[in-house]
């Protein structure tokens, strides 16, 4: 029975051995996967570290963009609103000039009819002055007429 004892034992630590040894070589494939997989993890965290300054920056330019954008855009809204201003005091002088036009227009009308009107009691007294004339000579030549009859 010792002998039958012995060879289990010695299987049995042969085959404690080569559980070890398939475990060490097993554990040995695990700590090779996991250093390649820590070196994967380190790799994608540079990357990750990497990605996340480029990032940073691309955003540090966009924010600058985006102010200068906003700044340029106030700038032109401000300048609209001055050139708004400006042609609505255009438009109001024009108005005043037009209407100073129109009352001057309306003034030179009213002259104009004035002086039609005075041609009109010129013509009228020059027409009354012809005839006066014509009757003043009618009667000096009739006087004269008779004057020369009384005399003959």
């Amino acid at each position: 029975m010792k002998l039958v004892s012995q060879d289990l034992l010695i299987f049995t630590f042969k085959e404690l051995w080569l559980d070890n040894s398939k475990e060490e070589e097993e554990h040995s494939k695990t700590k090779i996967l996991l250093a390649k997989e820590a070196e994967k993890l380190q790799f994608a965290l540079g990357e990750i570290e990497v990605l996340s300054k480029q990032l940073e920056r691309e955003k540090q330019v966009f924010e600058k963009a985006l102010s200068n954008i906003k700044n340029k855009a106030l700038k032109e809204s401000t300048k609209k609103d001055k050139l708004i201003s400006k042609c609505n005091e255009i438009e109001s002088h024009i108005m005043k000039q037009e209407d100073l036009l129109n009352d001057k227009e309306n003034e030179i009308k009213e002259l104009q009819q004035f002086i039609t009107k005075q041609k009109q009691i010129l013509k009228t007294q020059v027409s009354d002055l012809k005839i006066q004339k014509q009757q003043e000579s009618y009667i000096a030549q009739v006087l004269e007429k008779k004057q020369k009859k009384g005399l003959k």
